[in-house]
C-alpha cells in the first residue's frame, strides 16, 4: 500500500497498472467490477485485461453498429440458427442444450466454420470458410439478400441509417448544417415525394409524409454549389456487388450455391438468430469482419424480435465500476487510446499488454512503475512473453494476488494467496449475457461459500476492499463493508443480501423481457426510443468510424498472412483444446496429462504435401516468430 501511494505521488496514478484474469473460467467475474472501481477511484486509467484478444469485437465492437452488443439468441423460439465461428458444444454447454432442443422441434442450422465439429456435421448447411475471409463471405451474403430482395425494406428505411445521404465529394454523410449553417440536426434523406432533401433529427425523425429513397443519385444544393449524394444503402449495395458469391468463391472457398442457399434459409425461415464468438475475433481486420456480419444481420430486420437476437431484461442494479470517479484528463491518458481510439482502450476501457510493456521499458508516453494483478498471467495470455518478462523485471513494484503461483507471478515482489471461488461469497445480480435466457437474466443469486478458506488466503474482493481503505478510498468503498456495497448495488431491484441469503438458489427479480424495444415510446417525450447510436438508428454507415478516419462501410481486406504464393502460405486459426480456458488450468495435472504438449492440426492433404507425419514435431513460424509444436 505504501509503495503504491509513493509511486502515485512521484509519477502519477497512471503509473500503476491494475489487472484481472478473464472472467471465462475464473473467479474474476466475482470481483471485476470492484477492481475497475478501485483503479478509477485510485486515479489510474490502466486496467490490463485480455478482452481485446478473444471477445472484444462481438461484445463491444458490435456497439458501433447497433449501439449495444449483439444480443443473445432466442433459441427457444427461433426457426433457424446461424453459428458463425462458434462451437457451443465446446464453449457454451447450456446453449448447446438449447440448440439441441430447437433442432428437435425442427429449427434449421447453418454453421460457418473452417473446422468440421459435430454441429457442422449435423448442420443443414456447413460453410467451410477460409480463415480470415469472413468479411468477404458476409459481404457476399449481403449481396444475396439485396439481389434477391430478401432484406426487410421497411426496417432498413425506418430503423437504419440506410436512407441517409452520403456526399460523393467527401464520402461523408450529408449533414443538416451543410444545407443550412444554422441547423443543428444531423442526417439528411432524399424525399421521393417532394424531390427534395429532408433533415432527419435523431430525436424526432421526419414526418410520415416523407418517403426516403434507398437508391439513386441526387443533386443537393449546398450554398452556391451542387453536390451529388447517394443513400447509405445504395453505397452498401454497390460495395456488396463486388462480392457476389460467384466472385468470392475463390477467396472464401465456399461454393457460391451453398452461400445462396444458406442466405435464403436464414432470410426466409423466420425468425432466425445469429451467434458468433472467438472464431471471428482472432484475425487481422476483425472489426470490419464484425461490421460486415452485423450489417448482414441488420438487413433482415429482426433485431430484438422474438426468436431472433433479443435484448433480455436484466435485474435492475446500480453500475459500480465507478467510471464517474476517473477524471476525463486521466481517461485520455489511457495507454493505447491514441493508437486505438475506437478500440478496447475506449470501450470498455482496458489496456493491452504491448503498450504497458512499452511504457515500463521506455517510459513513453509516460513511465509505468507498478502493477497489481489479480489472477491474470500476461506472459501466457498476451503476445511477446520475452518482452513481457523483461518488463515485469523492470517494475519498481509488482504485487500479484492469485490462487496459484503462475509464470508471471514468479516476478512479483509480493505474492498474496487468493481464496477460490468456492471459499467465498459472491453476488451475481443477473445471469444474462451472450448466451443467457430471459429467465437467467432476471435471476439474482448470492453464492455462498461451500468450504472454509485455507491458510492465509483471502477472497479477491476482500483484498480489493481492504486495499481501497488503506489507500484512502474508504468513502468510495463503503468503509470496507462488502455487504453494504452489495446492498447499494442491489437497491434498484428491491432485493437485499439478507433476502438472498435466505434463498440460496437465488431469486427471480420479476423483470420481464419485451421485444423491439427501440420502437417503444420514451415515457419522457412519447417518441420512439430508437437505438443508442448517434443517429438513433442501426448504423450501416458508422459515424464513429467515419469520424475516426476509418472506412464507415464494412469492407474486406486480404488477411495479413496466408497468401498461397507468399512466404507463409498457411493460415493459423484460433482453435483451442477444451481442457484449458485461455491460459488457465495448465497446472492441473489431470487436464495437463490429456494435452502434455502443444499441438497443431492441419488438413491431411496439407500434411502429405509437407511431408508431415502424425505425432512428429514441426515448427510453426510466422513473420513475428516461430515455435516448435507436435504435429
Amino acid at each position: 500500500m505504501t509503495r503504491l501511494l509513493q509511486i502515485k505521488e512521484e509519477h502519477g496514478a497512471e503509473a500503476v497498472v491494475f489487472g484481472r484474469a478473464t472472467p471465462a473460467g475464473s473467479a474474476s467475474s466475482d470481483f471485476e467490477t470492484w477492481l475497475i472501481r478501485l483503479a478509477n477511484a485510485f486515479g489510474s486509467p490502466n486496467v490490463l485485461a485480455t478482452t481485446h484478444i478473444c471477445t472484444w469485437n462481438v461484445l463491444f465492437g458490435s456497439k458501433l453498429t447497433f449501439g449495444t452488443p449483439l444480443p443473445p439468441p432466442d433459441y427457444e423460439n427461433t426457426h433457424c440458427i446461424l453459428l458463425w465461428g462458434a462451437n457451443p458444444l465446446a464453449t457454451f454447454p447450456t446453449s448447446a442444450q438449447r440448440i439441441r432442443r430447437a433442432r428437435a422441434r425442427g429449427a434449421k442450422l447453418i454453421v460457418i466454420d473452417p473446422r468440421q465439429h459435430r454441429l457442422a456435421r449435423e448442420a443443414d448447411y456447413w460453410l467451410r470458410v477460409r480463415p480470415g475471409t469472413d468479411a468477404a463471405l458476409a459481404l457476399g451474403m449481403t449481396h444475396v439478400l439485396i439481389e434477391e430482395n430478401l432484406y426487410d425494406v421497411a426496417f432498413v428505411r425506418t430503423w437504419t441509417n440506410g436512407p441517409f445521404l452520403v456526399r460523393d465529394d467527401t464520402q461523408q454523410l450529408l449533414r443538416a448544417r451543410d444545407l443550412s449553417p444554422s441547423a443543428t440536426a444531423d442526417g439528411v434523406v432524399w424525399d421521393t415525394a417532394s424531390e427534395l432533401p429532408v433533415v432527419c433529427d435523431p430525436a424526432i425523425g421526419y414526418s410520415d409524409m416523407v418517403q426516403p429513397a434507398l437508391e439513386g443519385a441526387f443533386s443537393c444544393r449546398l450554398g452556391n454549389t451542387k453536390v451529388v449524394c447517394r443513400p447509405v444503402f445504395a453505397l452498401l449495395k454497390e460495395n456488396a456487388a463486388h462480392y457476389a458469391p460467384e466472385q468470392t468463391e475463390a477467396i472464401t472457398w465456399v461454393p457460391a450455391e451453398t452461400v445462396r442457399r444458406a442466405v435464403r434459409l436464414f432470410a426466409t425461415e423466420l425468425p432466425s438468430c445469429l451467434f458468433s464468438w472467438a472464431g471471428l475475433e482472432m484475425h487481422s481486420d476483425a472489426m470490419q469482419m464484425n461490421r460486415a456480419v452485423s450489417c448482414f444481420y441488420a438487413l433482415t430486420g429482426q433485431f430484438d424480435a422474438q426468436g431472433s437476437n433479443v435484448l433480455t431484461a436484466m435485474t435492475p442494479s446500480r453500475p459500480m465500476a465507478g467510471t464517474e470517479l476517473l477524471h476525463k484528463d486521466k481517461v485520455e491518458r489511457r495507454l493505447g487510446l491514441t493508437a486505438h481510439p475506437l478500440g478496447p482502450p475506449a470501450d470498455p476501457g482496458i489496456v493491452q499488454a504491448a503498450p504497458v510493456y512499452d511504457a515500463i521499458l521506455t517510459g513513453r508516453p509516460y513511465p509505468v512503475k507498478a502493477m497489481a494483478l489479480f489472477g491474470n498471467d500476461p506472459l501466457l495470455s498476451h503476445g511477446d512473453p520475452a518482452r513481457g518478462a523483461e518488463a515485469l523485471k523492470a517494475l519498481d513494484f509488482y504485487v500479484h494476488i492469485d490462487l496459484f503461483a503462475n509464470p508471471s507471478a514468479a516476478f512479483a515482489d509480493l505474492l498474496l494467496p487468493a481464496a477460490s471461488a468456492w471459499e467465498a461469497e459472491a453476488l451475481k445480480p443477473s445471469f444474462g449475457g451472450k448466451g443467457g435466457t430471459p429467465e437467467a437474466a432476471a435471476w439474482v443469486q448470492l453464492r455462498k461459500a461451500v468450504a472454509p478458506i485455507r491458510g492465509e488466503a483471502r477472497s479477491d474482493i476482500a483484498v480489493i476492499f481492504d486495499l481501497a481503505v488503506r489507500l484512502g478510498l474508504g468513502e468510495q468503498f463503503f468503509r470496507g463493508d462488502v455487504e453494504a456495497a452489495w446492498n447499494h448495488q442491489l437497491e434498484p431491484s428491491g432485493l437485499t443480501i439478507g433476502q438472498l441469503r435466505g434463498n440460496p438458489i437465488g431469486v427471480n427479480s420479476g423483470v420481464a423481457t419485451h421485444h423491439r424495444k427501440y420502437a417503444a415510446a420514451d415515457p419522457n417525450d412519447r417518441r420512439p426510443r430508437g437505438f443508442p447510436t448517434p443517429s438513433r438508428r442501426i448504423e450501416l454507415f458508422s459515424t464513429r468510424f467515419a469520424d475516426a478516419g476509418y472506412d464507415p462501410l464494412p469492407n474486406y481486406t486480404v488477411p495479413e498472412q496466408g497468401e498461397p504464393e507468399g512466404d507463409y502460405p498457411l493460415v493459423l486459426t484460433s482453435f483451442r483444446p477444451r481442457q484449458f480456458v485461455d491460459e488457465q488450468h495448465r497446472n492441473i495435472p489431470r487436464l495437463r496429462s490429456q494435452e502434455r504438449e502443444p499441438f497443431v492440426e492441419i488438413h491431411p492433404d496439407t500434411a502429405i504435401s509437407l511431408g508431415v507425419v502424425d505425432g512428429e514435431w514441426v515448427t510453426v513460424g510466422t513473420a513475428a516468430g516461430q515455435d516448435p509444436v507436435e504435429g
